[in-house]
């Protein structure tokens, strides 16, 4: 597995659940079973911004050298993806959320930093 590989599927899984919270929060919020109020979108909706963010850095990132700025940028998303994870296991956990879903995909993407950030690093450039 490849740093491009990670960054690919990241960028593109990230940035389709940033544009489902950024444009339907109400959609989401009935499949995690949390009632949509006018709070609840709004913050549904700021954490797709910042999800899409998250997803556009991988995306760029992705065809970049390998430079300790790249390298930056993948630690930054594996904290992002980590308490993300932590978070969404919690959601199912603790309040019976149906998050369990968010759990395995988020699991995924942390391994696949954690695998290319340290167990098999590339050589910074």
């Amino acid at each position: 597995m490849s740093s491009k590989i990670v960054l690919t599927a990241t960028g593109v899984w990230i940035g389709l659940i940033g544009a489902a919270w950024l444009v339907m929060p109400a959609i989401l919020s009935n499949f995690w079973g949390v009632a949509p109020d006018d709070n609840f979108t709004y913050m549904g909706q700021r954490d797709g911004a910042l999800m899409l963010g998250l997803a556009v850095t991988a995306w760029v990132a992705r065809n970049a050298p390998n430079t300790q700025a790249r390298r930056a940028l993948m630690i930054g998303s594996l904290v992002a993806l980590a308490l993300l994870t932590g978070l969404s296991a919690y959601g199912a956990l603790a309040l019976g959320l149906n998050t369990w879903g968010p759990v395995v995909a988020e699991s995924l993407f942390v391994m696949g930093f954690v695998w290319v950030l340290f167990i098999k690093p590339e050589p910074v450039v």
